[in-house]
């Protein structure tokens, strides 16, 4: 491995993972198609290993691949965070932690954030990076060391061994629609009020579709034929104003939502449908001490 694998070449498989097409790895990478393909025969031949397969949809990674990809996003995330520590030298420190946030979490940071900054001094350098995403997304970050936490439903425990989770705060669902809708000057509405509205979803993918499915089959009500499956709140939003569709979402979401009169939150039972939100680092490495310091920040807003 020693003698095969130079960093140019760790490069080129986290590009080929990124990209899956030798043309967008030569251009990413400032070089020629051919130079691509020659660099990553000779990486397959120097291992004596296949490490992507050719198909038309384009390369997808074998296990072997999948494997030594994982290392290598490794190592050039080390390598980026050894050229900030250089750069840092003889800088005044600044506190910096890249967050992932599934969709319905985001509410709680910027409580967690305050608390941060009273805990600090008001001269301290901060740098917060948040991306909002679905699982799917984020996961894969934290596991490559490009986001420190993520914040949202953890995965089933026998795929999150490598994993740390703390759990926040439990977040009920709750139906919302926009406030000049007929429905929000109703009360105590059941599901089969909503039958005759489009309603809005997580896509069937999401882990928490398949537990609002079992309510909804528990209390005889079928999925309505006008749907829209959704993790993007603004497209949620834009369903609910400009379509008097219905939604569901996390009940932290739509009350922030709701005191910005941007919805009404419906009083609909959902049979205490809830998702638990947790913070999540890796195992290993271990958090830095600032990932911790946030956690904890989280930690103490959740419970607000």
């Amino acid at each position: 491995m020693q003698r095969h694998l130079k960093l140019r070449q760790l490069r080129l498989l986290v590009s080929l993972d990124q990209h899956r097409h030798v043309g967008r790895v030569a251009e990413a990478m400032h070089l020629t198609q051919p130079a691509v393909s020659k660099a990553l025969a000779e990486l397959e031949r120097g291992l004596g290993m296949a490490l992507f397969t050719r198909t038309p949809q384009g390369l997808l990674p074998t296990p072997e691949g999948i494997c030594l990809i994982r290392y290598a996003q490794s190592v050039h995330e080390d390598l980026n965070r050894a050229a900030l520590a250089l750069d840092s030298i003889g800088q005044p420190e600044v506190w910096r932690v890249a967050l992932g946030a599934m969709h319905g979490t985001t509410p709680v940071i910027p409580m967690a954030f305050e608390r941060l900054q009273r805990q600090r001094t008001p001269a301290a350098a901060f740098d917060l990076t948040v991306q909002e995403g679905s699982p799917d997304l984020l996961l894969p970050l934290l596991r490559a060391g490009k986001l420190d936490i993520v914040m949202g439903v953890a995965p089933e425990r026998s795929a999150a061994a490598d994993l740390h989770v703390v759990p926040l705060y439990v977040d009920p669902m709750v139906w919302m629609v926009a406030p000049s809708h007929p429905l929000a000057r109703k009360a105590r509405l059941t599901l089969h009020d909503l039958a005759d509205t489009m309603w809005v979803l997580p896509p069937r993918v999401a882990r928490v579709r398949a537990v609002i499915d079992a309510v909804f089959r528990k209390h005889k009500v079928l999925v309505q034929s006008r749907l829209v499956e959704t993790v993007s709140f603004d497209s949620l939003l834009g369903m609910v104003s400009d379509h008097g569709a219905v939604a569901l979402s996390s009940r932290r979401l739509a009350r922030s939502a709701e005191s910005r009169g941007l919805v009404h939150v419906l009083d609909v039972d959902m049979a205490g449908l809830a998702l638990p939100i947790s913070a999540m680092t890796l195992v290993e490495p271990e958090p830095s001490a600032y990932a911790v310091e946030f956690i904890q920040c989280l930690v103490e807003a959740s419970a607000q």
